[in-house]
């Protein structure tokens, strides 16, 4: 069954037939149609979010889908529809005073070069008086909550249909006297941050929630990912960013690798 939160590489997997379908539906699935930014796009763009970024309700677009490959409407299975289509907001006044770090991503895109880690690495460097200003072909939505949950901020401004900027900057920092308010004593526990499991999630997301949780990495803490394969393109990821990594297979299907910072040398 067709859903909201189908990925676009799920849905072409088992209905390929669909590439013509969109493309003819709304002139923003035409990039589909291309094979280096099909692969880009389509591992980690949801319904729902294919539907914002082409500005049409989430609703409208499954409904055509299923009625296309002859999927009967579910009962009660109401549809969260996407607010593509609001007005664009005015551009926040914090930007006015951020530094601009500019990342274009249009050339390795249309390339087929994965800009995950490119954007990530620009990220992890950005001050709290910097902005990162990323120029993509298409609206980057799924970036939105990655970054999100960094306490980034995001304006979105669309030059043209194949050309956006969208601004990631962090919120003012608070005033002194909200700062040196007393803590509440109702704060909840500390979310677990030395396990993941990424089975089941099309590439390159399992790449990208690992990445994410690695930069949260403290002193000897050891952060294990349970896989359902060996990560190959992880690796090197890994090597790079100074990580030292075991992998095992305790049972059968399931792939587990345990990573920590690499020892620093001494004197």
């Amino acid at each position: 069954m067709i859903t909201s939160g189908t990925t676009i590489g799920q849905l072409l997997d088992e209905h390929p037939e669909l590439v013509t379908f969109l493309a003819s539906y709304h002139p923003h699935f035409e990039k589909l149609r291309f094979g280096l930014l099909r692969k880009v796009m389509a591992p980690r763009v949801t319904v729902e979010q294919a539907a914002q970024m082409a500005g049409i309700s989430a609703a409208e677009l499954l409904g055509a889908l299923r009625r296309e490959v002859g999927e009967a409407e579910p009962a009660g299975n109401p549809v969260v529809t996407a607010s593509g289509t609001d007005a664009p907001a005015a551009r926040p006044a914090a930007l006015a005073t951020r530094r601009p770090v500019h990342v274009d991503v249009r050339d390795d895109i249309r390339q087929g070069v994965e800009p995950f880690a490119r954007i990530m690495a620009a990220v992890k460097a950005l001050g709290d008086e910097e902005a990162l200003a990323l120029r993509a072909p298409f609206e980057p939505i799924p970036l939105y909550d990655v970054l999100g949950r960094r306490g980034l901020a995001h304006w979105t401004e669309c030059r043209t249909p194949d050309d956006w900027s969208v601004w990631f900057y962090r919120e003012p920092r608070p005033t002194a006297e909200a700062a040196t308010a007393p803590p509440s004593s109702k704060a909840g526990p500390l979310p677990d941050r030395l396990v993941i499991d990424v089975r089941g999630l099309e590439p390159p997301l399992p790449m990208m929630r690992v990445l994410e949780r690695l930069d949260t990495l403290a002193g000897d803490d050891q952060l294990e990912v349970i896989h359902d394969r060996r990560p190959l393109f992880l690796y090197p990821q890994l090597d790079e960013r100074g990580f030292v990594h075991e992998t095992d297979e305790p049972e059968a299907g399931v792939v587990r690798i345990r990573i920590r910072k690499r020892p620093r040398k001494g004197p």
